[in-house]
């Protein structure tokens, strides 16, 4: 069930509100293979304390049901850690366990001499690189990315920090179509395609489209990814909004 490998690499740039940072908000969604039901995703976005310090953490987690665990148990957790005051992600911890693979690493993003840190503590690798002031992590880009406007077709680049190095995608914005959404009410969404710049694994770790409500709140109620069998789907089941 390599299903989870890529859903779990980019569920991050899924959750969309009417600011970015939402503290309290909360989606619930279902993994689906085929007409099977595959597991849950769950992306939160809560105020977290650190020595004193106050941070945002967008926690994203994946965890198979117990069917597909009897073959292939997932369990996965990635935690992004963002300046209040900057807005920036400061920090990207992912925590996987995926049939008998166990992962642990952290991407550090240093905002004053613009460098990235990414130490794999499973493989003992650690790597450096440039950044430029405003570059984003998966998790972080997609609030960032939704502060900008598209009009149909229109087509825009940016490159992100993943892992070991920086990648390039290109999102297009495509036509509309009524999808359920909060509360099972449909509700007028807009379909993007995501092409990656560079033809490597990391074009298996990003979803083909996503569909976002078109509303102030731009939540993510469908996200397309292919996989080596077929397409996976995940599909919003609940929704809680950010609080006051």
């Amino acid at each position: 069930m390599r299903v989870f490998v890529y859903i779990a690499a980019f569920i991050p740039l899924l959750l969309l509100a009417e600011y970015r940072y939402p503290v309290g908000e909360k989606a619930v969604y279902t993994i689906q293979w085929g007409l099977i039901d595959c597991g849950t995703s769950t992306i939160s976005c809560e105020e977290v304390e650190e020595d004193g310090v106050t941070l945002i953490r967008v926690r994203v987690r994946v965890k198979s049901n117990w069917l597909v665990s009897t073959v292939y148990p997932v369990d996965d957790t990635v935690d992004c850690f963002i300046d209040p005051e900057t807005q920036l992600a400061v920090r990207l911890e992912k925590d996987t366990s995926e049939g008998d693979k166990s992962c642990k690493d952290i991407l550090r993003l240093d905002r004053k001499i613009n460098r990235a840190e990414w130490i794999s503590q499973s493989d003992n690798i650690t790597t450096n690189y440039p950044i430029a002031a405003g570059t984003c992590d998966a998790v972080s880009f997609i609030y960032a990315f939704r502060q900008h406007g598209f009009t149909e077709d229109e087509k825009r680049d940016y490159t992100i920090a993943v892992d070991a190095g920086m990648h390039g995608i290109t999102i297009q914005a495509k036509g509309t179509a009524n999808k359920k959404a909060d509360h099972g009410e449909k509700v007028k969404c807009r379909k993007y395609l995501v092409t990656p710049k560079r033809d490597d694994l990391f074009i298996r770790k990003i979803p083909k489209a996503i569909w976002l409500t078109e509303d102030e709140r731009k939540i993510m109620v469908r996200m397309d990814v292919a996989v080596p069998v077929g397409k996976a789907r995940i599909v919003l089941d609940e929704y809680t909004p950010p609080a006051p």
